[in-house]
């Protein structure tokens, strides 16, 4: 197969052809369709990740992985309802599915977790193995390209948001903020409609193009932040929502001055 591997950090990926990876027992064997590109790739060739651990070379990177089934296993279960050539999605982080994170569904701070795309094998290849609980099966008219983002980028929010529902931010009642609308932003609004059970969503940011394309998305209101103070904030909060203060938060900045806000305009304990 057709692989683009680092071979040296700080250098251009090199194009080779290797053997087709051998699949365990447990294991599919994806046909990559598409690969997203992804920050974290680039921090990978350009050495970031070995501050934190050794990565050996030769790395095949990619971890936004889409394609279909080529082979599976022998001891893959009939009930995971699995051929070959579905159409499937990588879920990224491979934990060992038996810690107490794993058991929650908490799979990608596992201790003992494994990434596809930061070791042997990874998406910027013809060919990947995965872990057979660790594909999910799509529709297949859905594009490859469009659905290859949705496993890493698609799938932070996606956390955050199920993480508000089941602590009872989420309802009819509710007022959620969504903080900062890039990429994961944009995924975070979707979500919020999607899973909000009635919940406004609010989207706050500095960029007006921005927060049009939230609106665009779902969300019930904006607001521009740039050169605003809190108390202008919270009144224009109140005047869309009927409330100054916030019930929840997703962050998709990470900006000091974000957070600052959040935890300005919403409340210390919850109602």
């Amino acid at each position: 197969m057709r692989a683009a591997r680092i071979l040296q950090y700080h250098k251009p990926l090199v194009l080779e052809d290797i053997a087709v990876p051998d699949i365990e027992p447990n294991e599919v064997l994806v046909k990559v369709a598409a690969c997203g590109m992804c920050r974290s790739d680039v921090l990978l060739v350009d050495g970031f990740f070995q501050n934190y651990g050794d990565i050996p070379p030769p790395v095949i990177p990619g971890h936004e992985i889409t394609g279909t089934i080529e082979k599976i296993g022998g001891v893959v279960s009939k009930s995971a309802g699995l051929e070959e050539g579905d159409h499937v999605v990588v879920a990224p982080g491979w934990g060992d599915g038996v810690c107490r994170h794993c058991q929650v569904g908490n799979t990608h701070i596992c201790a003992n977790v494994r990434w596809p795309g930061f070791g042997s094998y990874g998406g910027f290849a013809e060919y990947i193995p995965v872990p057979a609980r660790y594909v999910i099966k799509v529709a297949e008219h859905l594009k490859f390209e469009e659905l290859a983002p949705l496993t890493d980028a698609g799938l932070t929010p996606y956390r955050g948001i199920k993480k508000i529902r089941d602590a009872g931010g989420l309802g009819p009642d509710r007022v959620i903020g969504v903080f900062g609308i890039g990429g994961l932003g944009a995924y975070a609004v979707q979500y919020a409609k999607l899973l909000g059970a009635g919940a406004t969503v609010v989207a706050f940011a500095r960029n007006p193009d921005k927060l049009a394309i939230a609106k665009s998305y779902g969300a019930d209101h904006i607001i521009d932040i740039k050169g605003r103070s809190t108390g202008d904030i919270g009144e224009e909060l109140k005047k869309a929502t009927g409330q100054d203060k916030l019930d929840a938060i997703i962050d998709c900045a990470g900006a000091r001055e974000m957070m600052q806000l959040g935890f300005a305009i919403t409340p210390t304990s919850p109602r």
